[in-house]
């Protein structure tokens, strides 16, 4: 099966949006060998500048003019090509217009009204701009056989918003983005509490709320650690159990095996973030089989399991409402181990990379085969 791979950003560098484009574009390539990549680098060179103008309200890659644009660059490619499917991971703008000839299975977190009613960055859009891309939206589902969801809460917002057949629904979680499977090791028990922070965005990923938790922690035990990797808080600097350890480019062997190395040494990965539509580092968490700290927020109810692979608190909960069930854990050993063994049990049945690839080719073959159909009787 001959497929064209469309992202949102290059599938060819693991810092391309959070490295889901190339772990994504990996899995497609090892099912499908004959997966041909379509992109469109000076359109995303001027959009990406542009996109500083969404902090006043303006979506430049949800224009209309421009996303036009788009699918004429990509249906000049695909005439070229001709694939037999296109699997696009959000990349809503760059085929929302494109001929509706191509069976598509579309991979996403979430769909755009489900997005800006969620992510507080988007609400300074203009009317006019939210018309605009609820109208991409619509134009794109229109052309999709099938659309990959990664939790139920974006599904049923999907359904809901855009009044879409079930049928074309999947709830598909993406994958810990890891070279490697890790394995399994069990943590240290006889040491500090050792909370481990993944993520740049310090405020939105929670991170206020996580020092303060830490610091309630400390103040309970006297030796709580916190590791906290990407984001280098002014707040958090020269405190006495907490290590900044900054970016973290895992495109470098060295520091790839020292996140590798935190994650292993850590007891909890901790991330309350406010607004989340997955999170990719949970799932990394999992595959290390590290119970997650985390808010109820957006998809995050469907990566964590509350009280079996990580504990979920609601977004209004207190830092000693959080230190009260992580010691209250952390004093059960047998049931924290069965948790760190359930986490692990959960990446490998659901939050891997080869997992969301058997329901890529799964949808495939649900698509393809019978357009092919339709296509020899005609």
């Amino acid at each position: 099966m001959r497929i064209a791979y469309i992202s949102v950003a290059t599938p060819f560098s693991r810092r391309s949006w959070s490295g889901i484009p190339w772990y994504s574009h990996r899995e497609v390539l090892r099912r499908f060998p004959d997966t041909h990549v379509l992109e469109t680098p000076s359109l995303d060179r001027v959009t990406t500048k542009a996109a500083l103008l969404e902090r006043a309200g303006f979506a430049v890659r949800r224009r209309h003019v421009v996303a036009q644009h788009y699918s004429k660059v990509i249906d000049q490619q695909l005439e070229k090509l001709q694939p037999d499917a296109i699997v696009a991971v959000a990349a809503a703008h760059k085929i929302a217009y494109i001929d509706p000839k191509w069976p598509i299975v579309y991979a996403a977190d979430a769909m755009y009204a489900t997005v800006i009613a969620h992510y507080r960055k988007y609400h300074v859009l203009h009317q006019r701009a939210r018309i605009q891309g609820d109208a991409l939206q619509r134009a794109l589902l229109e052309r999709v056989d099938r659309a990959l969801l990664c939790s139920q809460w974006a599904v049923d917002a999907a359904s809901q918003t855009y009044g879409l057949d079930p049928a074309m629904l999947r709830t598909v979680p993406m994958g810990a983005n890891l070279d490697i499977d890790p394995g399994f090791r069990q943590p240290t028990i006889d040491g500090p509490l050792r909370l481990l922070f993944v993520g740049y965005d310090w405020k939105r990923k929670g991170g206020p709320v996580l020092l303060d938790v830490w610091r309630e922690l400390r103040a309970r035990t006297g030796n709580a650690e916190l590791h906290i990797v990407g984001a280098r808080p002014r707040a958090a600097r020269g405190l006495a159990g907490v290590k900044v350890h900054g970016k973290i480019d895992k495109s470098d062997r060295a520091g790839y095996e020292k996140l590798i190395g935190l994650y292993r040494q850590s007891n909890f990965m901790a991330m309350p973030s406010r607004e989340e539509a997955f999170g990719i580092v949970y799932c990394e968490a999992a595959a290390f089989g590290r119970p997650v700290i985390a808010a109820q927020t957006g998809g995050v109810g469907g990566v964590v399991d509350d009280d079996q692979t990580g504990l979920l608190l609601p977004l209004d909960a207190s830092p000693a409402d959080y230190a009260d069930r992580i010691l209250r854990l952390w004093g059960n050993r047998d049931q924290y181990l069965a948790m760190c063994l359930a986490a692990r049990r959960k990446y490998e049945a659901q939050l891997n990379w080869s997992a969301w690839g058997d329901a890529v080719a799964t949808a495939l073959a649900e698509v393809v085969e019978p357009r092919a159909e339709d296509g020899a009787s005609g």
